[in-house]
């Protein structure tokens, strides 16, 4: 990407940090994102020349991590981003953080982020909003909005089902607590109806993901899932790794290749399931050795799995029984017996004998 316009209030040869951040902003971001803030503070100070690219390079990220974590700073009114009709961002804007201070610590209340394991340090592990148990008065108040009411209509129609009271519940916490607005509730309605994923728990992960991502739009969403596939929090599930966690890229890249090879989401939870039980790990690189093994199998479903389980045991005790027959023979020791073997010629035994 070409050079981007950076501007701001800087003291010249200094990288300045206002406690505002470390207070409000700092504990509520991952790793990438601190970083590339600190950065932005440490270019516009240096008068050093900035794009995504150099970014990029510079800490070894990902273009659309970049963006991901510019666009981050601006939904927190920190950065202005400014882009071009060929969607070229070309300027970012450091925004005061005094002005806003005020506004954001509500705001940050609905998702908090905790700091990742040195070997995750592009995950973020959410403490999500409690889910409220709603009362029967709050509920109706929900139904009763104009756009809440046609949001319903369209979710049954994608459900195929008339929703209960706790479907209703759940999508009134995606609303009010994780902040989806009607816009983004269709499109997660739809984008889990087109993914044959139509039962609510399975609706709510997807949006507890989203919101750990930061989504909040629609656009957002439709760039998020263009990179993430759906298989990914079936293969979660079947790991036990809790749903609301940002799938990081190196999974990604595994569902990514299981996918090209033409796998199943229920060829890729029984491997996740057979690495669980042989590992006591949840091992992607144990499950792509199991993939990778039926891939050259040419399986294509559990009831091949199923025929080349039987074929291995058969082998294995044909194996194991032509081991047996081959193996030395044990000799007895016994003081009694260990003498050579003679063989005797009987019939000319018999004519000496009655000579």
């Amino acid at each position: 990407m070409s050079q981007v316009t950076l501007y701001g209030d800087c003291v010249s040869g200094a990288t300045i940090l206002s406690n505002r951040f470390i207070d409000i902003y700092m504990g509520n971001a991952n790793d990438a994102q601190i970083k590339i803030y600190l950065y932005l503070l440490r270019c516009i100070g240096g008068n050093m020349p900035v794009s995504v690219s150099i970014i990029a390079d510079f800490f070894n990220y990902t273009e659309k991590d970049v963006l991901r974590a510019l666009k981050y700073w601006e939904k927190q009114r920190l950065l202005k981003l400014t882009f071009s009709e060929s969607k070229q961002l070309t300027e970012i804007q450091l925004l005061p953080i005094q002005s806003i201070a005020s506004t954001t610590q509500t705001a940050l209340q609905a998702v908090t982020v905790e700091p990742s394991t040195a070997e995750r340090t592009d995950a973020k592990v959410f403490r999500l909003p409690e889910k409220p148990n709603y009362s029967a008065e709050k509920l109706l108040d929900f139904r009763n909005k104009p756009d809440i009411a046609q949001f319903l209509f369209v979710a049954e129609q994608y459900m195929k089902k008339t929703l209960n009271v706790n479907e209703v519940s759940s999508f009134l916490y995606m609303y009010d607590a994780l902040g989806f607005d009607t816009d983004l509730l269709e499109y997660l309605v739809e984008y889990c109806a087109n993914c044959k994923k139509k039962s609510i728990r399975y609706i709510e992960s997807v949006a507890n993901s989203w919101a750990a991502s930061g989504i909040r739009y629609v656009e957002e969403a439709k760039e998020h899932v263009a990179d993430v596939p759906p298989e990914i929090y079936d293969v979660f599930k079947a790991f036990g790794i809790r749903s609301n966690r940002t799938p990081l890229e190196t999974e990604l890249t595994y569902v990514r290749r299981w996918k090209s090879l033409g796998f199943s989401t229920e060829l890729m939870i029984e491997a996740c399931t057979r690495t669980v039980m042989a590992t006591h790990d949840t091992s992607f690189a144990y499950a792509d050795k199991i993939l990778s093994n039926w891939s050259r199998e040419n399986v294509q479903s559990l009831s091949d799995v199923e025929r080349l389980d039987a074929e291995h045991a058969q082998n294995a005790a044909q194996t194991e029984s032509t081991r047996e027959n081959h193996s030395p023979k044990t000799q007895n020791t016994n003081r009694f017996r260990n003498f050579e073997q003679r063989t005797y010629d009987y019939s000319a035994l018999e004519k000496e004998a009655f000579q």
